[in-house]
């Protein structure tokens, strides 16, 4: 299973606030289901979309495997309103995010850039919280 690290407060955004999109510069061919790594720093001064509450940094996970989702495709166009138009022209490539679960329990692990690889005992640990779940369908 692949995992992508993100900075809070947009995590908590993605699992508990509707987030569909997870904005990149960069684009990949994976679809699939992904593991939802927080990053060990947040981001500072976030612009969320307008009635959304940030929440507050301290609140939040750090350092660990917090939610799965699937990524259902990767898009350079959305009407969603968490898709990113860079102002300078640059392409951005919104993941598309869907059957977005959070974990009881995060997992504390490091992260990486990019995709990258979760360990097989992180993976079991993320699969006794999802017992039903088929992470290779």
């Amino acid at each position: 299973m692949k995992a992508l690290t993100i900075n809070q407060p947009w995590i908590h955004a993605i699992l508990h606030q509707g987030k569909d999109i997870e904005n990149r510069s960069w684009q990949r061919s994976y679809r699939g289901w992904l593991a939802l790594h927080a990053s060990a720093q947040p981001s500072q001064d976030v612009d969320f979309p307008v009635h959304i509450q940030v929440p507050a940094l301290k609140s939040l996970d750090y350092s660990a495997i917090c939610g799965v989702a699937r990524v259902m495709d990767i898009v350079t166009m959305s009407s969603s309103k968490w898709f990113w138009h860079p102002e300078d022209g640059s392409i951005n490539y919104g993941w598309v995010l869907e059957n977005v679960m959070p974990l009881e329990n995060p997992i504390l692990c490091k992260g990486a850039r990019g995709l990258w690889d979760l360990s097989p005992k992180t993976l079991l640990e993320i699969k006794r919280q999802f017992p039903k779940l088929d992470f290779y369908e």
